[in-house]
């Protein structure tokens, strides 16, 4: 079958036009991700999906959907930096399980790296989940750390297109109420000092912690993707900052201060949603320079300390982690996190 690919615009908001339809857009990302991995740990309320899927001053992002007797069961996403241009293009394509083998895959993804190599892409990312099913044939990461199953529905589609497998990506879990928190050796040391904040960045630190997250760019594991440092100023962080609190969600922060040079060398943050009861850890860093102290574990210990406090409603907190980022699992797996999927980075130069 043929079957038409449309492109739709996120509403305003939740009460505007176009509503209905992006909930539908959205349960189909919630449906896939849970078929995917086997549990809905990972599943989005509808305002912090469109927080993360409306276009802001440092991202646009494209979206299409296929329908099938009016119901939408398969869509796409491409996403842009404009100011990173050398960085490529994040692509997206998810199908309803009971809709795949049809054709609606390949004709979502046509039109997304169409659209890609429109706005002058020419390097093409994939970021998807992939079970955690073991034994089998298995497609290796060419890091030569961790692989996936080869008969993963995302990876027959991603290589049968021509895309290569270039990192993988643990997802783990952590169980908060059986949390096992290393306390032992655990201190930052005397020339370093922890702090927390809850929400937005205090003002001191702002500056500090756009260094920060433009060194993640390109200080984190990327293997062989495409990486180019991507800035950070403090508009950039403030706006990153009111769209995380404007969405039901609470940003808990932890970060390292080199106490002689006043400067902050690291930083540690988890996402909670004020309805739910799983905290999703975003970014952690350690400056290249600086690792080496055990800051890594300080700010992992001051993270989880920070989320029992303030939410202890939370159950659950869900990690990504490089396969060849062997210090940061060692702290995750010694704090009890457990792998629950796995996450390839795929890349198709153009």
């Amino acid at each position: 079958m043929t079957y038409a690919v449309d492109e739709i615009s996120m509403p305003e908001s939740l009460e505007a036009a176009g509503a209905e339809q992006f909930l539908e857009y959205a349960a189909v990302r919630n449906a896939v991700e849970t078929h995917t991995l086997g549990t809905g740990l990972l599943s989005m309320a509808p305002p912090e999906i469109l927080a993360e899927y409306r276009d802001n001053p440092h991202r646009v992002r494209r979206h299409f959907v296929v329908r099938d007797d009016g119901r939408i069961v398969g869509r796409g996403m491409v996403t842009l930096r404009p100011h990173v241009p050398d960085n490529g293009a994040y692509l997206m394509v998810d199908v309803l399980p009971s809709h795949r083998g049809r054709g609606i895959g390949a004709a979502i993804l046509r039109t997304v790296e169409q659209a890609a190599v429109e706005s002058a892409a020419h390097v093409l990312k994939v970021a998807v989940p992939h079970s955690a099913a073991p034994g089998g044939e298995r497609l290796a990461s060419p890091t030569g750390f961790g692989d996936v199953s080869a008969a993963d529905a995302g990876v027959r589609f991603l290589t049968s297109h021509g895309y290569a497998l270039e990192q993988i990506t643990r997802i783990s879990t952590l169980d908060t109420a059986a949390a096992a928190v290393p306390r032992v050796s655990a201190g930052p040391g005397a020339d370093h000092r922890v702090i927390t904040w809850v929400g937005p960045t205090p003002a001191g630190w702002v500056g500090h912690l756009a260094v920060l997250r433009t060194r993640m760019s390109t200080d984190a594991p990327s293997a062989g993707l495409v990486a180019v440092a991507d800035p950070w100023d403090a508009a950039r962080i403030r706006e990153h900052d009111e769209r995380i609190a404007g969405s039901g969600r609470t940003m808990l922060t932890a970060a390292v201060e080199h106490v002689p040079s006043g400067a902050l060398v690291g930083f540690s943050e988890l996402i909670c949603s004020d309805a739910g009861t799983v905290a999703i850890q975003e970014d952690t860093l350690v400056l290249r320079e600086r690792r080496g102290r055990r800051l890594g574990t300080a700010l992992k210990l001051a993270t989880t300390d920070l989320l029992l406090r303030h939410a202890p409603e939370v159950e659950a907190v869900v990690t990504w982690n490089a396969e060849e980022n062997r210090p940061m699992l060692d702290v995750n797996e010694a704090m009890g996190f457990r792998a629950i999927g796995y996450e390839g980075g795929w890349q198709k130069r153009v």
